[in-house]
């Protein structure tokens, strides 16, 4: 991707694991909330589950299916999960369906 590349929205339903930091206000679906409303490539959070959650010593891992909407400049799978987990506090993204 260069500056010039046109960025284009689409609409991700994806199962995202990401760090949310311990002392973070609210439950952990606001806190992977947080996460999310931070991260560069997402322009909006349409649907958030907490399916799973894994404490560590500083942060708490957790597993969400959600849908959102990417900033990304490919709109395959691969490249949406890509942009996705170039957020920050982001792990891994597992796309199942991508739409224009």
């Amino acid at each position: 991707m260069t500056m010039h590349d046109p960025l284009t929205v689409v609409r991700a339903s994806t199962e995202i694991t990401l760090w949310v930091p311990r002392g973070a206000a609210g439950d952990l679906a606001a806190g992977a909330m947080d996460v999310l409303a931070d991260a560069t490539p997402i322009a909006s959070v349409e649907q958030l589950d907490v399916v799973g959650f894994r404490p560590t010593a500083t942060d708490i891992r957790v597993d969400l299916v959600v849908n959102v909407c990417v900033h990304t400049v490919e709109t395959d799978a691969t490249s949406v999960e890509t942009a996705l987990t170039d957020g920050f506090g982001i792990i891994t993204a597992d796309v199942a369906n991508v739409e224009q």
